[in-house]
């Protein structure tokens, strides 16, 4: 029973002290230094979960009590100091009772005693327990309970020094804003449907002389009947060059121009070749570039100053050259039928000739629709030189006589 006793006791008054552990931020552990500096040496570790007796804290530094007597220092941003678990009175009751028991049962067995007298005993041994449970109470509730501090009289509170007023500012003039513009007027707006506008004044827009429809655009006009259709004269020039022109091009890519150039040329043309010259004093070429006529050909044809048409006939343009039989030029002259006509385009003006469909072959062109007065003529030659060869012959022959 003393032996029970003395254990509850024992327990009741272990000592309360305080222990140092690693703080929450440390991972794996922190080292003990031999003095509270980090540069000198190590001699040993505090781990994460263990926890080493408090000895005392000084200048950031926390000593500990190491395995045989000696200390170290724990640095206080690596550790903290909190107090030593302690045994709860719940577990004290659980050893005083397990030790109720065995003492129980090793009486009853040893001095076999009277039931009476173990009764007594473990009424005894039951208010030892008791009281040594409120001796333990009693150390924890003196050792949870700290010490009340006595109040700190909060210090008078100081007046602050009041500072002399600062001298108000003189008012300052604000400047008169200038008065805003007044916005101009709207403009007036008279207009037709589809025309272009222009300003007819300063303050008002009306009809240009340019009209779209949205397909067709005219100007001078609200008919248009092109996809441009121009009402009056159109002047094409360029201050900037020798040259001035209208550049036509197809949707297949075909291009024509008429070009007019200082020397008051002016030139109709297709693709990159002049087709018609015209020049300054009124000549023109076609497929001749500096026409020497009224109306000159590229194939040597001109009509002359005096309106006579001139075909070109050099034995240099010319191959398969032979006579022109007598029978050949007659029998072509005499198939000729001379009739009197009209133009269809010019009803009111007569012409003698021929049908081009009913004179000889010998004298037909192309395709038989045109004729060549040079032909005919060629025909009525060799005709007339025939006629004076015979005659020639027949005054001979009478000469004589």
């Amino acid at each position: 029973m003393r032996y029970l006793f003395a254990l509850i006791v024992l327990s009741c008054n272990v000592a309360l002290a305080d222990v140092v552990v690693p703080a929450e931020k440390v991972e794996n552990s922190v080292n003990i230094r031999l003095e509270p500096d980090s540069t000198t040496d190590v001699v040993g570790e505090l781990r994460k979960g263990e926890s080493l007796p408090h000895v005392s804290s000084v200048d950031g530094w926390h000593e500990v009590q190491l395995d045989g007597g000696a200390t170290g220092f724990v640095s206080a941003d690596w550790s903290r100091v909190e107090p030593d678990p302690v045994v709860t009175t719940e577990e004290i009751v659980e050893v005083a009772e397990d030790a109720e028991v065995a003492v129980e049962i090793e009486e009853v067995v040893e001095a076999t005693v009277e039931v009476d007298e173990v009764v007594e005993e473990l009424v005894e041994v039951q208010e030892i327990v008791e009281e040594a449970v409120e001796e333990v109470v009693e150390v924890e509730l003196v050792e949870e309970a700290e010490p009340s501090a006595e109040p700190v009289p909060e210090p008078e509170p100081v007046a602050e020094p009041v500072a002399a007023p600062e001298p108000e500012p003189e008012p300052v003039a604000e400047p008169v804003p200038a008065p805003e513009p007044e916005a101009a007027p709207e403009p007036r707006i008279k207009a037709s449907h589809d025309y272009v506008l222009k300003w007819r004044s300063d303050d008002r827009l009306g009809n240009s002389q340019i009209f779209d429809d949205g397909n067709r655009v005219g100007i001078g006009t609200d008919e248009p009947a092109q996809r441009l259709d121009v009402n009056g004269s159109v002047q094409i020039h360029d201050r900037n060059s020798n040259v001035a022109g209208l550049m036509i091009t197809a949707s297949t890519g075909e291009t024509g121009y008429v070009m007019h150039n200082r020397a008051s040329t002016l030139t109709i043309g297709s693709g990159s070749i002049d087709r018609i010259t015209i020049d300054r004093d009124g000549n023109v070429g076609i497929g001749v570039a500096r026409p020497e006529y009224p109306l000159e050909l590229a194939n040597g044809a001109f009509v002359s100053a005096g309106g006579a048409w001139t075909n070109r006939s050099s034995r240099a343009d010319k191959e398969n050259i032979r006579d022109l039989s007598a029978d050949e030029a007659l029998a072509a002259v005499l198939a000729l039928e001379p009739v009197s006509f009209n133009y269809k385009a010019e009803r009111g003006e007569g012409y003698v000739g021929f049908v081009a469909e009913d004179v000889p072959a010998l004298l037909a062109v192309g395709d038989g629709k045109s004729l060549s007065s040079m032909d005919i003529i060629a025909a009525l030659t060799r005709v007339v030189q025939e006629q004076q060869r015979r005659i020639e012959a027949l005054e001979a022959k009478l000469e004589p006589r």
